[in-house]
């Protein structure tokens, strides 16, 4: 049996202090996760966000 998190990447936009999160792709291990987090850290922004993070974290939780 598996018992490795399944991570996630995780967008959250925020505009005038009301922030919203999206749940984009799932993987299987934190490094594939990470290696793919660096494309969508290279897409530009679009609207007028005042801030766009994209993220890495284990499902259903936070990373410590």
């Amino acid at each position: 049996m598996n018992l490795e998190a399944l991570w996630h990447i995780v967008l959250t936009v925020c505009l005038d202090g009301s922030c919203l999160q999206q749940d984009v792709q799932w993987f299987d291990t934190k490094e594939q996760c990470r290696t793919t987090l660096v494309e969508y850290q290279a897409i530009p922004k679009d609207g007028d966000w005042d801030s766009v993070e994209w993220t890495c974290k284990p499902l259903h939780g936070e990373e410590a």
